[in-house]
């Protein structure tokens, strides 16, 4: 696979160091680098600093839904000091609201009004122990009254709404302004169950891309990389998933980079 730009459009990492690990087997060029919340070891937020200097590197502020006031105050001090932020991260299930609560509607007013998109954690959420569970809070169908109110600004449902897939296609395919991506979906602990887990994702992915074919437009490629924990040191079982789906280079391309640019509104 040989492309002239490949985004990974949504990787944690909190250092310097775990950046270096993740790029001994990232597959990109650019990267969106997602920032945590004080919620548990996995996503403590990192400090814009860190990697200022990386011009490569694009940035997602979050925000505490129990502070919201205050954290809106602190992302517009970020917008003033980075001018690579592209969107505000939200985290459905690790914290329990749903993507319709007041609370939401005033960050993405707040998005409304920067011109930026807005990041949700959907579909299953980890805990401490790495064990992953369903959680009714970050299920992407109570995003669609944002998307229905604010057309101007443009959501990601993260992680294809692991296991939730129906919602989440219907809702890539109504709206101009929803898309998602596939990261986070491969936590294969060996190379034969990554493989293994890397076809069941392009299982799903090719069945919903022959129901709603304007989805290739809608979905990104990205990894959601903890470069703390050892079960998550390689990632480049991700890119692998792209030769996988039933689609063309043009398509690949798309899903590679073009559909980033889309998704968060800029020229990467």
């Amino acid at each position: 696979m040989n492309y002239n730009c490949i985004v990974d459009c949504h990787m944690h990492a909190l250092t310097k160091e775990e950046f270096s690990l993740y790029m001994k087997t990232a597959c990109a060029d650019k990267y969106i680098n997602i920032r945590g919340l004080y919620i548990d070891e996995m996503l403590d937020p990192y400090n814009f600093e860190e990697f200022i200097d990386n011009d490569n590197m694009y940035f997602i502020d979050s925000v505490d839904l129990d502070n919201v006031i205050n954290e809106l105050i602190k992302v517009e001090k970020d917008l003033n000091k980075y001018p690579r932020i592209l969107a505000i991260k939200i985290y459905l299930g690790y914290q329990k609201y749903y993507a319709n609560d007041k609370r939401i509607f005033k960050v993405v007013e707040f998005a409304n009004r920067h011109h930026l998109s807005v990041v949700f954690h959907c579909g299953e959420i980890y805990d401490d122990n790495g064990e992953s569970s369903y959680s009714p809070y970050s299920d992407a169908k109570f995003i669609e009254d944002l998307a229905k109110k604010y057309p101007k600004v443009n959501f990601i449902a993260s992680h294809i709404n692991w296991p939730n897939f129906d919602s989440l296609f219907y809702l890539c395919n109504k709206y101009d302004n929803f898309y998602t991506c596939f990261s986070g979906c491969n936590d294969g602990e060996n190379i034969e169950e990554r493989e293994k887990q890397n076809k069941l994702i392009a299982d799903v992915i090719n069945k919903y891309f022959n129901v709603y074919p304007s989805t290739k437009k809608k979905i990104m490629y990205g990894t959601d990389f903890f470069a703390a924990s050892g079960e998550y040191s390689d990632v480049s079982s991700y890119i692998k998933i792209i030769d996988l789906l039933n689609i063309n280079e043009i398509e690949k391309r798309d899903i590679l980079f073009y559909n980033a640019c889309s998704a968060y509104n800029t020229n990467l």
